[in-house]
């Protein structure tokens, strides 16, 4: 039915689905994706030996700094359901806290990206979720866009979560800090 919708041959089809066509044209693959009810995306990268998250990794470095030696760091910390590919960024634990924290070097999408953070922090059972947005003019902008959505599912002030990090202590409710 794929081939006939189309207009292709069902070996054709058979090879694109089990990634053996060696030369598909992307208008082909668009419609196959189509009909198939998905709409296809292409996305590019950087070539070279250029580190592409290097600006989470500094956020992240720049955020430890700012914290006490008690806490535990782990990062790229995956989410304990069978055939789920999703990591939090990192988690830092003391006795009897544990806090997912997401790292966004630019906060494009607010309620996609919250949402998602959200669940992450759901489905690893952690007891709070630190959110840590670079502090650039576009994420200041954004947030301040934001404003009236934050404060319910993110309670806590990047200063107080910030002053919790450093004394090594839970900071009592989820945050977005800005560093």
């Amino acid at each position: 039915d794929i081939a006939r919708r189309v207009q292709t041959s069902g070996a054709q089809i058979s090879r694109i689905e089990h990634g053996k066509a060696p030369r598909v044209a992307l208008r082909q693959l668009a419609r196959v994706a189509a009909v198939v009810g998905l709409k296809m995306s292409v996305r590019t990268f950087p070539a070279g030996r250029r580190l592409i998250d290097g600006g989470q990794l500094a956020l992240f470095e720049k955020l430890r700094g700012r914290s006490a030696s008690v806490w535990d760091w782990t990062t790229e910390v995956s989410m304990p359901i069978a055939g789920d590919f999703r990591a939090a960024d990192a988690v830092a634990a003391i006795p009897g806290c544990r806090i997912a924290i997401e790292l966004i070097t630019r906060l494009v999408d607010f309620q996609g990206q919250t949402r998602a953070a959200l669940l992450k922090h759901r489905d690893l059972g952690a007891d709070r979720l630190l959110i840590v947005v670079l502090g650039s003019n576009a994420n200041r902008r954004a947030l301040r866009d934001a404003e009236p959505a934050i404060r319910e599912s993110f309670p806590v002030g990047t200063r107080d979560a910030l002053a919790a990090l450093a004394a090594g202590r839970d900071p009592g409710g989820n945050a977005i800090v800005l560093l």
